[in-house]
């Protein structure tokens, strides 16, 4: 038994991107056992693939915040300890950060990264016993994958992605209509959509008879949520969630359309017909990436905002 770590902290879009190397180890490494270190508060992604034995938590960013607290020492010292319980084969530090090069200090066993010219924070790299060499202009899933055949030394037969995320008993709260997922929420503002946008695609998915669902998950987009669902009867703005009951949720959605946000690529990897909407941001590079299961579309690039009537034309062509 290959017994494997994979670091992998944040953030949720990352996370996602990392997904199919679970899928390609366990097909060229049958014999392996793989453990997933990730930020507790993106801990319910890795939980739900099948591939992964094992998840150890750190709160990085809690810790940051509350260095004076004792409970933060007595956290990251419980971290830590998990951290150092089992000798790995094998440790690969996918995030290529100095925060997630950090915890490789802690780990027992040969620890595998991307060189210095691979990654932003190059001194990075100087963590890792052995190094690799990956494009930085090819798409994070890609980047990931390439960096596991090295690790591991088998060729990948082909570009597929298998995600692999598997819900066994969905909730979706009781939505008995048929329904579609809206994010609209980003962390940067030039990566929102326009408000009148999102309102002629809601005015879309109304006339189809799809209630329109609006996740949210700070306060200002709680409110632009709101002003979604004052302009359409069929829209209905969803308590604040998890992302394992979000993960229910979207698992039952006819499709997904979302900014470049973690839940716009959860939809994606949880097998949902998704559309991806660009405006600050390379698609190429960190957009929607093709789901075997299911249609996914990227729409705009960098100052090229996508139009709502490219929008429903793409929506027509996947669901």
């Amino acid at each position: 038994m290959v017994r494997i770590l994979i670091i992998k902290t944040s953030s949720l879009g990352d996370i996602v991107h990392c997904l199919p190397v679970i899928n390609d180890i366990k097909y060229f490494v049958p014999e392996s056992s793989i453990d997933w270190l990730v930020e507790e508060c993106f801990a319910d992604v890795p939980r739900l693939h099948p591939g992964v034995d094992s998840v150890i938590t750190i709160s990085l960013r809690t810790w940051k915040k509350n260095l004076r607290k004792k409970s933060t020492w007595i956290g990251l010292y419980k971290s830590i300890k998990a951290i150092r319980e089992n000798h790995y084969d094998i440790i690969i530090d996918f995030q290529g950060l100095l925060k997630s090069a950090f915890f490789t200090l802690f780990t027992r066993g040969d620890i595998h990264g991307f060189d210095k010219t691979s990654i932003r924070e190059g001194a990075a790299s100087y963590f890792y016993k052995f190094t690799h060499t990956v494009s930085k202009q090819i798409h994070a899933v890609v980047r990931n994958r390439e960096l596991a055949s090295k690790c591991f030394q088998y060729e990948l037969l082909d570009q597929s992605a298998h995600f692999g995320l598997e819900i066994h008993n969905i909730n979706n709260f009781n939505l008995s209509e048929r329904y579609v997922v809206l994010i609209h929420g980003s962390s940067k503002k030039s990566k929102q959509w326009p408000k009148e946008h999102w309102l002629k695609v809601i005015q879309f998915f109304n006339g189809l008879g799809l209630r329109v669902l609006l996740p949210w998950g700070n306060l200002e987009e709680y409110h632009f949520s709101k002003a979604l669902r004052k302009a359409s009867t069929n829209s209905l703005v969803l308590p604040k969630m998890n992302i394992s009951d979000l993960a229910n949720v979207i698992s039952g959605a006819k499709c997904i359309i979302g900014v470049d946000s973690g839940l716009t690529h959860l939809g994606n990897a949880l097998g949902i017909p998704t559309i991806g909407l660009y405006m600050d941001s390379n698609p190429y590079l960190t957009g929607v990436y093709p789901n075997i299961k299911v249609p996914s579309v990227n729409l705009g690039e960098i100052g090229v905002t996508p139009t709502p009537e490219s929008t429903i034309s793409q929506i027509e062509a996947i669901i």
